[in-house]
């Protein structure tokens, strides 16, 4: 640390003064002051010699850049910043998500690179297509994640897009999200729609999983409503059912509609009402029919053919997630 040493200078006799101010004056006109120190500070591009020193780093037009000072501590042994919570560096590289950015200099070691809160920028080099992850200064990839622990879908990060995490001890989060339905917490509901199957006539349940639950806790969620509908699969020409009592109303069914199970019965003995029935937990709904005569609308002509029709469910749930704009 530097020293100040005061000395005095040599003063003429008292005599010489015409008053006491003017001997203070002339006291203090001769004090001495050295400072006993050398250079404490260096400003350069690369990292000074002398490791005692504050380093200021400039870039190549010797403009200064940021502030870092020489660390002991395990695994270190070099220049770190201080202070730095926010670090731009530069393009990255790598590919299909696994992105990579080397700072100048680079962090030492991975207690000085990845410290909590510290905030990287970066501008990517590809876009993203599935999950991903950021190696800073070769220390080793943290996954990105969003919306807490979400893993990353595809474009959520954009080639050419300025992108910032923020380390939170375990992982990257993304802070530059782009606006869009696709993410969860903007999603008020969740849906499900299934694939059509055929209807088993039998009684038998048929299950369709719906594996709604929580993005961040995994923890599962039920479905706040269930739709069962049959949709039609023979060609053209449609189907056309007669009213019973009024034959000049007819309803045709054509070629891929959809009819919700609570407008349809089921040709066959009592014991085949009702319909259709769904149990719902928390992975699967599961459905029985007991079309085991035919299908018919209530006070309508004719019976149809249960193989002409495939069973189909949709679902929606309440996300668990959902954050008001």
């Amino acid at each position: 640390m530097a020293t100040v040493d005061i000395s005095a200078g040599t003063l003429p006799p008292p005599a010489c003064y015409a008053s006491e101010q003017d001997r203070l004056d002339a006291y203090a006109a001769a004090l001495i002051g050295n400072l006993n120190s050398g250079a404490e500070w260096a400003a350069s591009q690369t990292a000074p010699g002398n490791s005692g020193l504050y380093w200021l780093r400039t870039d190549i037009s010797n403009r200064p850049v940021e502030v870092l000072k020489f660390s002991s501590a395990a695994g270190d042994s070099q220049f770190i910043r201080l202070s730095s919570e926010v670090v731009f560096a530069g393009t990255s590289t790598g590919a299909a998500g696994a992105y990579a950015v080397i700072n100048s200099p680079p962090y030492p070691s991975p207690g000085s690179a990845y410290r909590t809160g510290q905030i990287y920028t970066f501008l990517a080099n590809h876009t993203n297509t599935a999950g991903c992850t950021l190696n800073v200064d070769g220390q080793g990839a943290k996954t990105i994640t969003k919306d807490g622990a979400a893993a990353l879908t595809a474009n959520d990060i954009l080639i050419g897009q300025v992108v910032s995490v923020l380390y939170d001890g375990v992982n990257f989060q993304l802070i530059t999200q782009k606006r869009d339905l696709t993410r969860q917490s903007l999603r008020q509901f969740l849906t499900y729609e299934s694939a059509t199957v055929p209807i088993n006539t039998a009684g038998v349940f048929q299950a369709f999983n719906h594996l709604f639950k929580n993005d961040v806790t995994l923890v599962p969620v039920i479905p706040a409503t269930v739709r069962v509908v049959l949709k039609k699969i023979s060609a053209d020409p449609p189907d056309i059912f007669t009213n019973t009592v009024s034959p000049s109303i007819t309803f045709p069914w054509y070629f891929g509609q959809e009819v919700d199970c609570l407008n349809l019965l089921s040709l066959g003995p009592p014991s085949s009402i009702p319909t259709f029935k769904y149990l719902v937990d928390t992975t699967q709904i599961n459905v029985q029919t007991t079309f085991q005569g035919g299908i018919i609308l209530p006070g309508m002509l004719p019976v149809l053919t249960p193989a002409n029709y495939h069973l189909k469910v949709y679902a929606t749930a309440y996300n668990p997630l959902f954050v008001f704009p």
